[in-house]
């Protein structure tokens, strides 16, 4: 398994309360919810950083959103590959979620660990791995090198707020 690793993240919530929120993926739809509600949206675009959120994106993120599915322990959505889950496949209360793909024609995991970090605060880092063959990596390499950050700067936004 090759694995990908993020820079560490610093929350700006407990250790304790990011892992409540990250270890039940039903807390993730109230993200659906947010994006169908045009004053929401309005009010994303007001707050968020200049040039990093556009109304584009967050269409684009409504339709990934629209069609999927969560439950505590998993969420699912019908993709260009087909039906995929992330599902939740340990829990190490309060360091530590891994996730595992399901029903995905590539064998990948997601490891997201928390650490106390001072008052308030709690530092973040994802791992991704994958089971890939040498071609498959070589085409896709330079996407999963920027996933686990990417995964990463969503969680450190989302983790604080939902």
């Amino acid at each position: 398994m090759t694995k990908y690793e993020s820079q560490v993240y610093t929350l700006n919530t407990t250790q304790a309360e990011a892992y409540a929120r990250m270890a039940d993926l039903r807390r993730f739809e109230v993200i659906k919810q947010a994006l169908s509600d045009p004053e929401r949206l309005q009010a994303i675009l007001q707050h968020a950083p200049e040039g990093q959120v556009t109304p584009e994106r967050l269409e684009e993120m409504r339709g990934y959103l629209e069609n999927m599915t969560f439950t505590e322990d998993a969420l699912s959505a019908d993709t260009q590959m087909g039906h995929v889950t992330l599902a939740i496949v340990e829990r190490d209360e309060p360091k530590l979620v891994k996730l595992a793909t399901e029903g995905s024609p590539v064998s990948a995991n997601v490891w997201v660990q928390l650490l106390p970090q001072g008052a308030g605060q709690c530092a973040m880092k994802v791992t991704v791995g994958t089971e890939l063959n040498f071609f498959m990596r070589k085409m896709v390499e330079k996407h999963l090198k920027k996933a686990p950050d990417g995964i990463a700067t969503f969680l450190s936004q989302v983790l604080v707020h939902i």
